[in-house]
């Protein structure tokens, strides 16, 4: 993987010239001066500006679309299991306000000039959302779902945060600055890592059945299927942790995420509307499938990692 180094070298030098990274052009790196920036990163920048708006849009019409199912069915889409009596009252006016965070959070990811506002926003919003999950594995570890209820929000997290570390208009020397350009990166990167087995534990074990249920009837071997795209959710979690062709690996678990959603959820939202499990399923899987074509994105080719490490970071 390019180290934040490589990454943030690239931003200072186009932040001398009042340039975004995002809105990095090939004209302006064939211009660069000798040295300045590898020719292999050039290379890979070069088409960074228009994947990355592109992955950041999916991404944030996933926000918005789950921004829009907890308006519309309430606090238990933040929910992995039911509360109690007492906290209902509070919990109506979080799902109302995480609704409107959302919506609001995703609709600015659309703009330009609205999205680094956006990102100080979401990410915290995702962050905490994914930490009230933790309870349910705290009481529950032995069951694969509870990691689930961790990961599925986890990921999201990791899209926010990848958009955060390269859209967020941070003071220059904060420690916030300083933090989110050293490590931002790579924390995204590992906890998109650590969830995606979660993904595939739910594959086998205690939901396998429900799993092979989901499989389109017209696809033979449904049982092999089920068992096969589990573990390769589990083995694309490993080539991100441990380096092997990492974006190979996210790129194939944004695959596999947006094939669920086309051939799995779309047909069980066309044949049953009126469930809300199949909207939430088909919503939630959308947005996963977003956030992890903005980590992807965010991994350059390995290629290119040997000389660009020597040259940047060394």
């Amino acid at each position: 993987m390019l180290g934040n180094g490589a990454y943030y070298r690239l931003s200072d030098y186009y932040a001398n010239h009042r340039q975004r990274p995002h809105l990095l052009c090939g004209a302006s790196l064939a211009n660069s001066p000798d040295g300045a920036i590898p020719r292999t990163i050039q290379l890979w920048a070069i088409g960074m500006p228009q994947r990355m708006r592109i992955v950041r849009i999916l991404f944030a019409l996933g926000v918005m679309s789950v921004g829009v199912l907890t308006l519309v069915l309430g606090y238990s889409v933040l929910l992995f299991r039911p509360a109690s009596a007492a906290w209902i009252p509070w919990l109506k006016a979080i799902g109302y306000a995480s609704g409107v965070i959302m919506v609001a959070s995703g609709a600015g990811l659309l703009f330009e000039r609205a999205a680094g506002v956006a990102t100080r926003i979401l990410l915290p919003f995702l962050l905490v959302w994914t930490l009230s999950r933790v309870p349910v594995v705290i009481s529950d570890p032995g069951r694969e779902i509870s990691w689930f209820a961790v990961g599925e929000i986890a990921v999201l997290a990791a899209g926010a945060m990848v958009l955060f570390t390269t859209l967020a208009k941070l003071s220059a020397g904060s420690s916030l600055q300083r933090v989110t350009r050293e490590h931002g990166l790579r924390t995204a990167r590992l906890l998109f890592a650590l969830s995606l087995p979660t993904f595939g534990m739910s594959h086998f074990f205690e939901f396998a059945a429900r799993t092979v249920s989901l499989v389109p009837a017209w696809i033979p071997y449904r049982t092999e299927w089920a068992y096969l795209t589990g573990a390769a959710q589990i083995a694309a979690g490993l080539g991100v942790l441990f380096s092997i062709y990492p974006r190979l690996a996210a790129t194939m678990e944004a695959v596999m995420l947006s094939v669920f959603t086309l051939l799995v959820w779309v047909p069980a939202v066309a044949a049953n509307p009126r469930v809300p499990s199949n909207w939430g399923e088909f919503l939630f899987t959308f947005a996963l499938a977003g956030a992890a074509w903005v980590v992807a994105e965010s991994i350059p080719g390995k290629r290119i990692w040997p000389k660009a490490r020597r040259r940047v970071d060394g």
